[in-house]
Order: C-alpha cells, then structure tokens, then sequence
C-alpha cells in the first residue's frame, strides 16, 4: 500500500480501482475468517487502515471542489458554463488546489482551499463566517 503522500497524487481513477480490489480483498477475508481459514488476522487491519485511507483521500478532494465551487469569487466565472474540476494536494500552500476547465479544455478558475480550518457547527456561526474562511485565495482565469 501506498502512503498517504502518494495517495494524494494518484487519479481519481486508480484510486477507485484500489478501492474496490480493497473492499473485494477484505471480503474475502472477512470470507476466511467465518469459515475458520485465515490464517493472517493482521491483514484484517491492515485493509481497513488501507479503505479508510482511500475513502479519506477522495472524500477530501470531493469536499475541496464543493467548498470551492461554494466561493463567492468562483460563482460567477462557473455560472452557465460546463466545467470540470479536480483537485490536488499542494504542500508548497497545505491546501487543496482546484482547478476548473471548460468543456475545451481551458482554464476557467482556480482555488486554494485549506480543509484543515476550523469549520463552523451551528447556523449561526455558519451564517456569519460561511465557507470562505476555508478558501486560502480564488482567482478566475481570463
């Protein structure tokens, strides 16, 4: 298994794929573990460290492109236009970088979103810090 370090860099796609051969692997052991065969119960763990790390790594991207899209700056420049986003971790900035591109390719925005601040629990305090305490800067391409 990759670190965490690695995951980061990966494509949505591979990380899917581990993914899945990890939920499958742990089925099988799970399999071998009623019917009394398993014989290497520290994988039990180790796979589920290994999904947790996964799911972790593509939640936290999901969660940069939402916050992102939610920025007052980047409403406007996505507004009636396709776009794609992805995001990637930047340690050089700790914090996601999201990029978004039209349907040809271009750059439409950009974002820099740390998900490691402090997010607000109540209505009230979301009401009056809302999600751009969370996005380090924005910027729109053009």
């Amino acid at each position: 298994m990759a670190n965490i370090v690695e995951l980061r860099e990966m494509s949505d796609a591979k990380l899917e794929e581990m993914l899945e051969n990890g939920r499958e692997e742990m089925f099988n052991l799970r399999f071998q573990l009623a019917s009394a065969r398993l014989e290497d119960y520290s994988r039990l763990k180790a796979v589920r460290r290994e999904i947790a790390q996964l799911e972790t790594v593509l939640n936290m991207r999901q969660l940069a492109i939402e916050t992102a899209v939610a920025s007052e700056n980047l409403v406007s420049a996505l507004a009636g236009k396709e776009w794609e986003a992805s995001a990637r971790y930047s340690y050089e900035d700790s914090g996601w970088q999201v990029t978004f591109v039209d349907g040809s390719g271009n750059e439409v925005a950009t974002a820099l979103v740390n998900l490691n601040k402090k997010r607000p629990h109540s209505r009230r305090q979301s009401k009056k810090a809302g999600q751009s305490q969370r996005i380090v800067a924005a910027e729109v391409a053009g």
